[in-house]
């Protein structure tokens, strides 16, 4: 009995691998005949709107199947706006990967919330889309409509990512997965900033350019200030990670991103950067800070304290915060924060619309600035109605996340949680002088981040024990 069963599964997988091979066969075949004939007739459109259809629909269906899969990718497509875009002509700004893959997340999304069974629904998602509704008065009120679709879309992505990596990362393997790819996107964005700077002429050249001008290192979807917000996110969680990892090849490679992150945050020359990712630092050490930890804490600040100072644009950043009362930047922002103070007290219900800040201002800096305070920014461009909406968004997110904290009794995810707490008090500090949280790339890593959390607090036991062990081993 049993070795007729073995030899019909025997059978049967013999049979899907017949059929898995014509199917291939035929695939080659069709893919030749379009060659063959875009060769004959010298028009490659043809061959590229199929590739370019068939990857697509080929992503929709395994990625129906296997969602979280789409979050890592849609993560990563982030980073491939610095290889390259796609030019559109009039006002249009160039689109990115990343804004390719958004309308299929949504439509993904829209096809597993019909399917999910799970209720993920909750206080935070309902702020979100209250803040969402409201801001929508953005773009019938707004002079510069596109810019305050844009701006929507950056609130909206958010919005979305959050609720696709509720539902789709749904056990600790996916948790732990996510862990991983958020530590290689920031060494990968490390990466691009000394590629940028190695594309300046030489390490040597690029490094004498950023004396002159911080924003030489720049990508196609943000500038260095911009960019240095990653790193406030990603290198406390990262941190945790090193001192909670026990094998010494994991340990020394997890130190080797954490080093290259912070060189990388260096080269950004972003004073704020720096400064919300100390007292980040500082308030995660509180709990880090044991016995057994003092030897690794003390190596991992003994190799940036030395890159630190082998660094000559370190000079440059310390010299940069302590004359930054002195700066353009400090003047140019202060006036532009009165400039905002008096817009939203001539406009204090509705604002004048997301990103219109600098249509309505007397202190000019460009018609899209910002206000470089989320506070200020908020109200001038949703009004008290939506700052107060967001701003209560921001603090039940801050009791979410200590209430997990103290409920939860494993260490190891405690630390963890612990680790999200100090970047996320870091990204809002940040926030009070970058436009970060209006970003569509932050907005997407940031909420993102948030969810994983969520779910990690809402592991069960015996799942809670597992990853312990996991993220240990």
């Amino acid at each position: 009995m049993n070795m007729s069963i073995s030899i019909n599964k025997l059978q049967s997988n013999s049979n899907k691998k017949i059929q898995l091979q014509n199917k291939a066969l035929i695939f080659l075949i069709l893919i030749e005949l379009l060659l063959l004939i875009s060769i004959l007739v010298e028009n490659f459109l043809i061959p590229g709107i199929f590739f370019v259809s068939l990857l697509g629909i080929s992503l929709l269906i395994y990625s129906i199947k296997q969602p979280h899969y789409f979050l890592y990718i849609f993560l990563l497509s982030i980073l491939a706006g610095s290889v390259g875009k796609v030019d559109i002509a009039g006002k249009v700004p160039p689109i990115l990967w990343v804004d390719i893959l958004f309308p299929f997340m949504i439509l993904i999304l829209i096809i597993l919330l019909y399917f999910n069974k799970e209720k993920v629904w909750n206080y935070l998602l309902l702020f979100y889309l209250v803040f969402l509704i409201w801001s929508c008065l953005s773009f019938f009120i707004a002079h510069d409509k596109l810019r305050a679709l844009l701006i929507w879309k950056s609130y909206l992505g958010g919005f979305v990512v959050f609720l696709f990596a509720l539902i789709t990362i749904t056990d600790y393997k996916k948790i732990i997965n996510y862990f991983k790819v958020l530590s290689v996107w920031g060494l990968i964005l490390a990466i691009i900033e000394l590629y940028i700077i190695y594309s300046l002429g030489s390490i040597k050249l690029g490094i004498v350019g950023l004396f002159f001008n911080k924003n030489l290192l720049a990508t196609s979807w943000g500038k260095s200030n911009y960019l240095a917000t990653f790193y406030v996110l990603i290198i406390p969680i990262v941190t945790t990670l090193f001192f909670l990892s026990r094998p010494l090849n994991r340990k020394l490679l997890i130190l080797f991103i954490m080093v290259v992150m912070v060189s990388a945050l260096v080269l950004t020359l972003s004073r704020g950067g720096m400064i919300a990712l100390g007292i980040s630092i500082i308030i995660l050490m509180t709990r880090l800070l044991r016995p057994r930890t003092f030897i690794p804490i003390l190596i991992a600040i003994g190799l940036i304290s030395l890159i630190l100072i082998l660094n000559p644009l370190t000079t440059v950043l310390i010299e940069r915060i302590n004359k930054a009362e002195h700066s353009l930047s400090y003047f140019t922002r202060i006036n532009f924060y009165k400039d905002v103070w008096n817009i939203f007290l001539e406009n204090p219900i509705t604002g004048v619309g997301l990103g219109n800040l600098g249509y309505h201002s007397k202190f000019i800096v460009s018609v899209h600035a910002s206000a470089h305070n989320i506070i200020l920014g908020l109200l001038g461009e949703t009004g008290i109605i939506g700052a107060l909406i967001y701003l209560s968004l921001l603090i039940y997110i801050s009791v979410i996340c200590v209430v997990n904290y103290i409920k939860e009794k494993d260490k190891t995810i405690k630390l963890l949680l612990w680790s999200f707490i100090s970047a996320f008090i870091g990204v809002v500090i940040h926030s009070m002088i970058e436009p970060n949280f209006e970003g569509f790339q932050f907005s997407i890593m940031f909420w993102s981040t948030l969810a994983i959390f969520i779910r990690l607090s809402n592991l069960n036991e015996n799942e809670k024990i597992i990853f312990s062990k996991s993220i240990k081993s």
